[in-house]
């Protein structure tokens, strides 16, 4: 017998590939890299036709390591299962196609914070018939990754992020569910623990965090390079957000954050991979509402006090009048910067600093309308009923809510802050903390 191909195509590099019809008219290749990794390659042929095929690359689709001899097969209705081992272990796998919830959607709500990288989300759907949560299959369940994206009318999706649930609560017989996630950091970095793999010995310190976000089994993260050959040992019971934040926390300027596209990011604020703050203008009183304000002098003063002990240098400043009070007299804020301060970073650091507390002091919250794209460090300017236009400062909080019971964005607004720059405290601790180092040991 001989067999005749009618296309023959180079789907990509690999190993081991198996490839999958699914019933989206979806082609998948997955394989295995050099490494051990599972991986994927997806097109999707246009009126059945195979011979111009444009495929995409999916990156690393399951978390396990060393996988070899994998068997996949398609099951109807559901994606593909199959078999392959890992580490010395038999695993029975199951590749599903995303199930759309969306009109099983009740109401929702997703909060990011500025002191924190973790995002939560708590979501409620209808459960009719039992079709999300039932006796002998649930759709929605533990470790379930949710994926929420936003549009309006033909107008292109925007992200939310990407959670991985915690809790399921079903209540009968109203058939509803209520759901709490949280995103790739809280769930995969803030749960899991190094174990036995606490020592990351590669030549780089890149290649090293590089190393702690794959064991973590996030699927899409990139690194920025230090340009340092840190080699890091963490203690077992260590959590992985943790001894990232010890590590890069010993990096001016360099942070741990998640995209809402849920890439996960370890590099300087200012890199381009992370989404960069902007601009958004809001009406008081017609395209945001504000619903809480407070005012507090405790990082305002008088006089501020700027000291390096080597070489030994001050630069005093007696500050202008505040912009909402006037502080006593001698109420003198007193910062003490790291050793080798030259005299000109010196002053720069006191000039940050007074223009920062001028303005300081006032934090204000608004209900506004649906702003998805608002993130944590955009600066917010606010047109007054008058038509007088102000920069009231920078978005330290978000909560976005959506649903039946409607779409609005609210959001924490804090005055010391402009876009790309560092808040009052956040300066101020910048220049003159200090870190600890319990937890790893660095060579």
């Amino acid at each position: 017998m001989r067999l005749t191909f009618k296309y023959t195509k180079t789907a990509g590099a690999g190993l081991s590939p198996q490839a999958v019809h699914m019933m989206d008219n979806g082609l998948r290749f997955i394989y295995l890299t050099s490494d051990g990794l599972v991986e994927a390659n997806e097109c999707f042929p246009d009126m059945g036709l195979y011979d111009n095929l444009s495929y995409t690359n999916k990156g690393r689709i399951s978390a396990d390591f060393e996988v070899s001899k994998p068997q996949l097969k398609k099951v109807a209705h559901h994606g593909a299962y199959g078999f392959w081992s890992s580490e010395d272990t038999h695993r029975f796998v199951i590749y599903m196609l995303p199930y759309d919830v969306s009109a099983a959607l009740v109401d929702g709500s997703i909060s990011f914070t500025k002191d924190s990288p973790v995002s939560q989300l708590s979501i409620s759907f209808m459960n009719l018939r039992g079709e999300l949560v039932g006796r002998h299959r649930s759709i929605i369940s533990p470790n379930t990754m949710l994926e929420i994206s936003f549009t309006m009318g033909g107008s292109t999706w925007l992200p939310l992020g990407k959670f991985y649930i915690d809790r399921v609560s079903t209540s009968y017989p109203d058939e509803s569910i209520s759901v709490t996630a949280r995103n790739s950091i809280g769930k995969l970095l803030k749960e899991q623990t190094f174990d036995d793999n606490n020592s990351f010995l590669n030549a780089t310190l890149k290649d090293n965090l590089e190393e702690i976000l794959l064991l973590s089994g996030i699927e899409s993260y990139f690194v920025g390079d230090p340009q340092k050959a840190w080699k890091l040992t963490f203690e077992p019971n260590t959590n992985l957000q943790s001894g990232i934040e010890q590590v890069i926390s010993l990096l001016a300027g360099w942070q741990l954050r998640e995209n809402t596209d849920g890439t996960v990011g370890t590099a300087p604020i200012t890199d381009s991979r992370f989404e960069q703050p902007s601009v958004y203008v809001f009406e008081r009183d017609t395209t945001c509402f504000s619903y809480d304000v407070e005012y507090s002098d405790e990082n305002t003063c008088a006089k501020l006090c700027v000291s390096c002990k080597e070489p030994a240098a001050t630069v005093y400043v007696t500050l202008p009048p505040h912009r909402w009070w006037v502080s006593p007299q001698h109420k003198t804020l007193y910062v003490a910067v790291p050793d080798g301060t030259d005299g000109v970073a010196l002053a720069t650091y006191a000039d940050e600093l007074a223009k920062l507390i001028s303005i300081s002091g006032r934090i204000e919250s608004f209900a506004g309308i649906f702003t998805p794209q608002l993130i944590i460090g955009d600066e917010i300017e606010l047109v007054e009923t008058n038509g007088r236009r102000s920069k009231t400062g920078t978005v330290t909080s978000v909560r976005h809510k959506f649903g039946k019971g409607g779409f609005i964005t609210e959001f924490t607004v804090d005055s010391s802050g402009r876009k790309g720059k560092a808040l009052l405290k956040d300066y101020v601790s910048k220049i003159g903390g200090k870190t600890t180092q319990s937890n790893v040991v660095i060579s």
